[in-house]
């Protein structure tokens, strides 16, 4: 083999590694989906319920004891928590399918080694499960339509932790009985949302406002953590506020 031809194969598996290291083939396969899919931004409660009840359930109690090992839900605390719960069963492609506005349901998964595994095999696919309460998925609808109405930016934020497996949750620091456990919450990081070209405490006091007097009110809980532009909401079905992580 010539050096010039062993120099060429070296720099495009460089490349390869570089490219997936950056994300940059989850974009590509993503972008690829969204051309063979052509799907619509999802804007109603009927089209989220329609987009759920097309996946398969499995209950709690009928998971694999590999995945209850994995996710620390065989430990008694969680398993009390997670009890009679009905998880989604997603496998490859559809992680790119919107479920909320233009947001992914990958939006919502864990970022561990199941996701990677899926996104690794995409033709096949590897299952992956996914626990969420639609009535979250309405208020972060809700969210946006809100927004919308009063002429700010419903995009202007991303969402940065749905469902949290409780290994995955502990690896990220989060509370011992998270909402996140449930499916029940959401942390988004707020962007522009009042299109002034900046992202700042303002744009973040919009988002907290709505949450608190038109949509999460009294249903749920909300973290406003002062001093970042990171805000959590809950569904939980009481109220609750906090300002720490």
């Amino acid at each position: 083999m010539s050096k010039n031809l062993t120099y060429l194969l070296f720099t495009l598996a460089g490349i390869w590694v570089f490219w997936q290291q950056l994300g940059y083939k989850e974009d590509f396969y993503q972008w690829r989906y969204d051309i063979t899919t052509r799907q619509k931004i999802v804007t109603s409660q009927q089209d989220i319920n329609k987009i759920i009840d097309a996946f398969p359930t499995i209950l709690f109690s009928d998971l694999e004891k590999e995945y209850l090992a994995h996710t620390k839900y065989n430990k008694s605390k969680y398993k009390k928590l997670a009890k009679g719960s009905n998880f989604l069963i997603i496998n490859g492609k559809d992680i790119f399918k919107f479920v909320v506005g233009d947001f992914r349901i990958k939006d919502f998964l864990p970022r561990d080694n199941a996701y990677y595994a899926n996104l690794n095999s995409l033709k096949t696919g590897k299952n992956i499960y996914w626990l969420v309460d639609r009535k979250l998925l309405f208020k972060l609808l809700e969210l946006q339509n809100v927004l919308h109405k009063n002429g700010y930016n419903e995009t202007g934020f991303t969402i940065v932790n749905g469902f949290r497996h409780p290994a995955y949750n502990e690896k990220v620091g989060g509370a011992k009985l998270s909402r996140h456990l449930k499916g029940q919450a959401l942390d988004i990081q707020i962007g522009d949302i009042n299109n002034d070209g900046f992202a700042n405490q303002k744009d973040k006091t919009i988002v907290l406002d709505l949450l608190e007097n038109k949509i999460i009110k009294n249903q749920g809980g909300i973290g406003r953590y002062p001093g970042s532009m990171s805000v959590h909401f809950d569904v939980r079905g009481y109220r609750a506020r906090w300002d720490q992580q």
